[in-house]
């Protein structure tokens, strides 16, 4: 009977722990704001014999994806996958459920599987940085046998002003720093906002040593 007892408080405990693990990562610490990425692929009408699917962990299980931006759950990965239109048709992938989805997009020798790991959250950053998102431009460079080459081409950011800026990729594993009209938010908060409230300090000093005279 102890043992029965001293199984059940483990499970619970494993339980509760899984479920904190998984709640802790969405939660947001105070003064801190997400910045999500979304993703565009810039020419996927070169590709009208493909039918193009997001497929990812914990999801979406399946999304069709057209030339129109596209987005996810902050804490998934996600792969694109290139099925013939007449494959898709014939296998009826529509009506698949999410373990059939899996099973056909990751085995089925017809598809084609892109290497490139979508995430779905650039992270977080002070609530004053302006950053307001992230969107990520992908080329379609090739649809070779069961290898679907898609790559990054620049990321774009958007800020509260509505200024957008664009920066390419150099590295496929390096998404390029986010900037304010060409200089980066540490530029920004060493060079720009640190003086205005050195000068701040200062004119408040001068006024009051004034009114205390």
């Amino acid at each position: 009977m102890q043992l029965s007892n001293l199984s059940r408080v483990l499970i619970f405990l494993i339980i509760l722990v899984s479920i904190t693990g998984i709640s802790s990562a969405d939660v947001i610490n105070p003064g801190e704001k997400n910045i999500p990425f979304s993703y565009q692929l810039s020419n996927i009408q070169n590709y009208p014999d493909y039918i193009f699917i997001l497929h990812g962990t914990p999801n979406p299980s399946m999304e069709v994806l057209n030339s129109s931006e596209f987005s996810f759950y902050k804490l998934s990965t996600c792969s694109v996958y290139a099925v013939p239109v007449a494959v898709f048709n014939q296998m009826q992938v529509n009506e698949m459920n999410d373990t059939q989805v899996s099973e056909f997009l990751t085995s089925d020798t017809r598809v084609a599987r892109s290497a490139l790991k979508l995430e779905g959250s650039y992270g977080t950053v002070n609530e004053a940085n302006p950053l307001q998102s992230a969107l990520i431009i992908l080329n379609i460079d090739s649809i070779q046998g069961n290898n679907l080459d898609i790559q990054k081409e620049k990321v774009i950011y958007t800020y509260s002003s509505g200024h957008k800026v664009e920066a390419p990729f150099q590295s496929q594993n390096q998404t390029p720093e986010p900037t304010i009209s060409g200089q980066s938010w540490d530029s920004y908060v060493y060079f720009i906002a640190l003086p205005i409230l050195a000068l701040a300090l200062i004119l408040f000093l001068i006024i009051r040593r004034r009114s205390t005279n």
